[in-house]
């Protein structure tokens, strides 16, 4: 439901929304004193998980192309931050008076976002033209450039308006959700969240105690890896600001999509090799931890980074509702079902099977992706709107005539 709400009243408050009640969940988990309780936080922050998702695309619309990138880079470093707080924190406090903090940044954010203007982008959608021109020159400047991206916004939803006018059915909704302009941004997200869920994203910082205890056989190691690999975590995404900003989204994705792969599968090969053949069992103990955290470091560096800005980026804004509302399905599903089959296939077929497995997920993902995958880097979302399309830059003509004057061909 959360897309359409946003659809209909805007990107600022529907921030708001969701930054409460993740505040209000933590509370109650503060507060909490029997099982009901923290079930009762777990539902009231399992409304508003969809933030993980739809705050890439709000931050996408608030961000300047040549900026975006590592914007959200910075936004992932956040849950590294908060991975190596908690793992940190866990050894002096008790699990309420960590969450008791954790309600601190969500006010702040509340706070701050009460001094936003609204999206750009959402007021072109609603035709409110002359509210639309005030946000945009506040967050991006009255600049040449600012001004003819100011126009290209107004006049591609003037013409969507046109178009779409009196064709509100159900027959011309289905319709329109089978053109290409829907459906090629909809398999590529699909694809993204494959490769980050394959690669480790989520199930590393879940269930990377276990993983590193199954392969070292030391609790206590396998805890102070865990601390390493948090602060790799953060590092990679530091280091991710300045790596997007320089690379290619495409080069950057399919090199340390690559870079993973090998080394997914040479963690695959050397456990097996050890636990088959006991081969190499001298140099098992460090060798095969050092694989796996410099696979953290890869994919944080590289394919984390580079996936989320192009989630981003690649939904036309007509779609954008729908689209965050169908790719949210999708990245819900398959976070659910990497997060129950992870300890489920480690079980049964050990760390070898895993990661040959998500390896080979990952694999034919960059493989679908490296023929349908455009290149979205320090391009405006109606540039890359135009490109899914398939419009020729000739067919828009944009004017823009005055800071007072917006009209269309």
């Amino acid at each position: 439901m959360i897309p359409y709400i946003m659809q209909i009243y805007g990107r600022k408050s529907v921030n708001i929304g969701l930054n409460f009640l993740f505040g209000l969940g933590f509370l109650i988990f503060a507060l909490a004193n029997n099982v009901a309780s923290l079930y009762a936080a777990r539902i009231m922050q399992g409304v508003p998980m969809c933030a993980a998702h739809i705050t890439n695309l709000i931050q996408g619309e608030y961000s300047h192309p040549k900026r975006r990138g590592y914007f959200i880079s910075i936004k992932k470093s956040s849950i590294a931050i908060g991975s190596l707080l908690c793992h940190s924190l866990g050894m002096c406090l008790t699990w309420k008076q960590i969450a008791a903090l954790a309600t601190v940044p969500y006010a702040l954010a509340i706070i701050l976002t009460l001094m936003w203007r609204e999206s750009p982008s959402f007021l072109a959608l609603a035709g409110k033209y002359d509210e639309c021109e005030k946000s945009h020159r506040w967050i991006f400047g009255d600049g040449a450039n600012s001004k003819r991206e100011l126009g290209e916004l107004i006049s591609t939803q003037m013409e969507v308006r046109n178009q779409t006018k009196n064709k509100k059915n159900l027959r011309a909704v289905i319709r329109k959700l089978l053109k290409k302009e829907f459906i090629k941004p909809f398999f590529i997200f699909s694809l993204l969240a494959v490769i980050m869920d394959a690669s480790g994203r989520f199930y590393m910082l879940a269930y990377v105690v276990q993983i590193l205890t199954e392969v070292t056989n030391d609790n206590s190691m396998a805890t102070y890896l865990t601390i390493g690999s948090d602060v790799l975590t953060l590092a990679a995404l530091i280091i991710s600001c300045f790596v997007i900003r320089c690379c290619k989204r495409r080069t950057l994705l399919f090199t340390s999509g690559i870079t993973c792969v090998f080394l997914m599968c040479l963690t695959s090969l050397v456990t097996f090799l050890k636990s088959r053949y006991h081969i190499g069992e001298s140099v098992y103990w460090w060798f095969a931890p050092i694989i796996i955290l410099l696979n953290v470091f890869v994919v944080n560096v590289g394919i984390v980074p580079s996936s989320f800005a192009i989630m981003s980026e690649i939904f036309p804004l007509e779609y954008k509702g729908t689209g965050v509302c169908a790719t949210g399905i999708v990245f819900t599903v398959l976070f659910s079902l990497v997060m129950k089959f992870t300890p489920l296939m480690m079980e049964k077929t050990g760390v070898e099977g895993t990661f040959g497995i998500y390896a080979l997920h990952v694999a034919v993902g960059l493989l679908i992706l490296y023929f349908i995958l455009n290149e979205t880097k320090d391009k405006t979302l109606q540039e890359i709107e135009k490109e899914i399309r398939g419009v020729k830059e000739s067919n828009f003509n944009e004017y823009y005539l005055n800071d007072k004057q917006l009209i269309e061909a």
